[in-house]
């Protein structure tokens, strides 16, 4: 019988969560899990553009009236539910501590929580290539109490990854590595 796994991605905006769910995905067979898309599902028509600062307000919002368990119970559970064959779960971005709590006390998975981080400078040019009009500064957008919370993710993960020194490829042959040990 083969263990189901759920994989838990925390790290800094820029940090190469996104690169490294791609990978996982296309290599590896991991069904990803994003809540952005169940943030915008709550927009009204007349909400106009959904900025990244709405969507982390949302959530802030959803963190206080669900004990931060919103993420487990209306995006995790139901997706898994939907896919009861898929064995490899990714959950693209935890921010907070309590959400990485409630997922270990929930899942009937194997478990992994890798953090992702880089240099300031680094992660300062690659929110400048992927800026586009409207956006805060990058000083701005990690002062948000999500930014925050999320690079502090590293102390409580399995283990920790810098971008700057391995590619997502290498990153994700050292994750699947983790659970073949």
């Amino acid at each position: 019988m083969t263990v189901k796994r759920l994989l838990l991605l925390s790290g800094q905006m820029r940090s190469g969560k996104s690169s490294l769910a791609q990978v996982l995905k296309e290599n590896y067979n991991f069904q990803g899990i994003s809540t952005s898309g169940y943030l915008k599902s709550h927009i009204h028509p007349a909400s106009g553009d959904v900025t990244r600062s709405w969507m982390q307000n949302l959530g802030d919002q959803l963190d206080q009236e669900t004990d931060f368990a919103w993420v487990v119970d209306s995006v995790a559970i139901p997706a898994m539910e939907a896919a009861p064959a898929t064995e490899s779960w990714l959950i693209d971005a935890v921010r907070k501590p309590r959400q990485v709590e409630h997922f270990r006390a929930w899942s009937p998975y194997a478990v992994r929580h890798v953090h992702l981080y880089a240099p300031e400078s680094i992660l300062q040019v690659r929110y400048a290539a992927g800026l586009s009009a409207g956006d805060p500064t990058y000083s701005s957008a990690i002062a948000h109490p999500n930014e925050v919370a999320a690079s502090s993710l590293g102390v409580f993960a399995d283990q920790t990854f810098d971008t700057s020194q391995a590619s997502a490829l290498e990153i994700a042959k050292q994750i699947i590595h983790l659970w073949r040990a």
